[in-house]
């Protein structure tokens, strides 16, 4: 049995979705015999600790999960009777929170060496990462998220498409900013017949009424299907959203990210995402109508070396 700490399960955020299917996809190519379970990271019960411990191993899906102090911020509900029980778990895409200058705590030390796995070496989502793990002694390969590792696959089609008539954008509710936003949507209402909405995460659709353009919008429904089928009409992506952008890319359809956060912008800095930084939206117009010719850099030796340490 592989047990699988899913990011998705009780999260208001569908971007965690996104991430989720790129990893299960994974594990049912590297464990095609194997039954898989899928537990919270969230609040992990007794049913969730007794999977762990049954499990040949325990994979950890992607997302910002990590932090310098894991007492004070719980992504993930490591308290002190769970790290006691908890053993054998594998990093597979997983991120920092964001950037910290302060040092990881002894504690948080202490909970990362003792219930991640010391046999395998943990796939992590970029540099920062990597170097943040690595301190504290955690052997890591950085591999990108697993959302990135098959873009190869549709980067011809991408670079064919033209602009499309229409977009589909995206705000983000924990980071708000109405200048920058606002800006976005007036350089899209020049460009786009139609701009439609997809609310990511819960406050989204609130956060674009406070902006007062909801009425200057599509709104869509907030399932992840939902936004899948307006993409795959031939749509352009705008947006902070990170991982709605990568789905477009996943789709075939050009994706334009504005970065916002430091996942956005490690991902660009080390693999060539088409990310661009907050502080150049006036050059999102020129982007929009110029030729589109992305050329990632995604780190498939590592992705290969770490999926073959499970064939082994």
């Amino acid at each position: 049995m592989i047990s699988v700490f899913d990011t998705s399960i009780a999260s208001y955020n569908s971007g965690n979705q996104i991430i989720m299917d790129s990893v299960l996809k994974e594990i049912d190519n590297l464990f095609p015999q194997d039954s898989i379970i899928r537990i919270p990271t969230e609040d992990i019960s007794t049913n969730a600790r007794r999977y762990n411990s049954n499990s040949l191993m325990t994979f950890v899906g992607g997302t910002n999960i990590l932090n310098t102090n894991i007492r004070q911020y719980r992504q993930w509900d490591l308290t002190l009777h769970n790290l006691l029980i908890l053993k054998r778990c594998v990093l597979m895409g997983c991120g920092w929170f964001q950037y910290e200058e302060r040092k990881i705590t002894k504690y948080t030390k202490w909970a990362y060496n003792r219930i991640l796995s010391q046999e395998y070496i943990h796939s992590v989502r970029d540099s920062y990462t990597k170097e943040k793990l690595e301190s504290i002694g955690i052997k890591s390969i950085n591999t990108g998220c697993p959302t990135l590792w098959r873009l190869d696959e549709n980067l011809k089609e991408i670079n064919n498409h033209t602009k499309t008539e229409n977009c589909i954008l995206t705000f983000t509710d924990y980071n708000q900013n109405p200048q920058r936003d606002l800006e976005i949507f007036n350089i899209l209402k020049h460009k786009y017949s139609i701009i439609y909405f997809f609310p990511q995460g819960t406050g989204d659709t609130s956060y674009l009424e406070k902006l007062g353009i909801a009425n200057n919008v599509k709104i869509i429904n907030p399932r992840l299907y939902e936004f899948n089928r307006i993409l795959s009409c031939g749509t352009d992506y705008i947006g902070t959203r990170l991982h709605a952008g990568i789905r477009a890319m996943q789709l075939g359809q050009r994706s334009f990210i504005v970065g916002i956060d430091n996942r956005a912008l490690e991902m660009a800095r080390d693999f060539k995402l088409p990310v661009l930084t907050q502080d150049d939206i006036s050059q999102l117009s020129d982007w929009i109508t110029g030729n589109y010719n992305i050329r990632l850099n995604l780190p498939t030796t590592n992705i290969e070396e770490w999926r073959l340490q499970f064939k082994k």
